[in-house]
């Protein structure tokens, strides 16, 4: 199964999807015009502010379920699973992936239609499985009564800066026009240009991720999202910059191995990092966890060291 942001092209099968609730919601709603009277507007509006989200079966392409959300009021808005489709897996993608996307430190409210019908009671309760509960039962929506449901703020429950909580400002932060990198914007506190090279900066962190001494990164002067968005020359002569600047990091730090890690999924702009590996690193046989962030240097008068010697050494290689 795939979720993604529905598109456009996605209309005619949120509309078969709609379609599967008609004979449910006529039961009910005693006008189906009334239900869908701005229906169109709705999904073109839900798609272009990236509050639509739609589960695929992968292989077929086929819409197992679909839901949207309003960031502004902090709500689901639309929620529909396919009849034939595995309605946990898909109803639970859906909604843990939207909850993401909104503010879970505030109270998130839904609807359900109110009706006995099976399919619709078991989105009532999956709601409720999820942390939600009926807080109006006696509540109208386009002419068809509905129960209003609540999941309660939680504060302690934390969120991370990637496109996964934030989608609109990562997407505009993908466009030159918005990129902090292309803006010349100011580095975020402690950061250290090392040395500008034809094809990328090589900036020092302080005090760096996963409390790794020499722990930095390496930005592509152009702008690029993705890997495959940079031309084939440029490419070769960023990844041999990274190859440069990976061979300076190892012989300043003593380091036993070099990791590269390319991510962008916080900070869109092209950018690849280098974490330095120890005998005594606090990560041995598993991954770098990049939210320990306590600082590896003596004090910043070392950090300011490392980054003498690195340009010292880059100045001695760089052809």
């Amino acid at each position: 199964m795939l979720i993604r942001w529905a598109t456009n092209d996605d209309m005619p099968a949120w509309l078969a999807l709609s379609g599967e609730y008609d004979p449910l919601i006529a039961a009910i709603a005693p006008d189906m015009g009334l239900w869908y009277a701005g229906f169109d507007a709705f999904m073109a509006r839900k798609i272009a502010q990236y509050e639509a989200l739609i589960a695929l079966d992968r292989r077929s392409q086929a819409c197992l379920g679909l839901l949207a959300f309003s960031r502004k009021h902090n709500r689901i808005s639309f929620f529909g699973i396919g009849q034939k489709a595995d309605f946990s897996s898909a109803a639970q993608g859906l909604l843990s992936t939207a909850l993401r996307q909104l503010d879970v430190g505030r109270p998130v409210a839904a609807s359900q239609p109110k009706s006995a019908h099976e399919h619709i009671l078991r989105g009532v309760r999956f709601f409720e499985q999820n942390g939600f509960s009926v807080v109006d039962g006696a509540a109208a929506e386009n002419g068809c009564p509905v129960l209003l449901l609540e999941k309660p703020a939680s504060p302690l429950e934390r969120h991370g800066h990637s496109f996964h909580y934030n989608f609109p400002a990562y997407a505009r932060a993908s466009q030159k026009a918005h990129c902090l990198a292309c803006n010349h914007e100011a580095m975020p506190g402690g950061q250290i240009d090392i040395a500008e090279l034809p094809y990328s900066f090589a900036t020092g962190e302080y005090p760096g991720q996963g409390r790794l001494f020499g722990k930095m990164h390496i930005l592509a002067k152009r702008h690029a999202v993705h890997f495959e968005d940079l031309p084939p020359e440029e490419m070769a002569g960023f990844m041999r910059e990274v190859q440069i600047v990976g061979a300076a990091l190892r012989k300043v730090t003593g380091a036993v191995k070099i990791n590269y890690e390319m991510h962008a999924n916080s900070g869109p702009h092209l950018h690849i990092h280098l974490f330095p590996r120890y005998l005594d690193d606090g990560f041995p046989s598993g991954p770098i966890d990049y939210r320990v962030s306590d600082s590896p240097y003596e004090d910043e008068e070392e950090y300011r060291w490392f980054i003498a010697q690195m340009r010292e050494e880059l100045a001695a290689i760089m052809p």
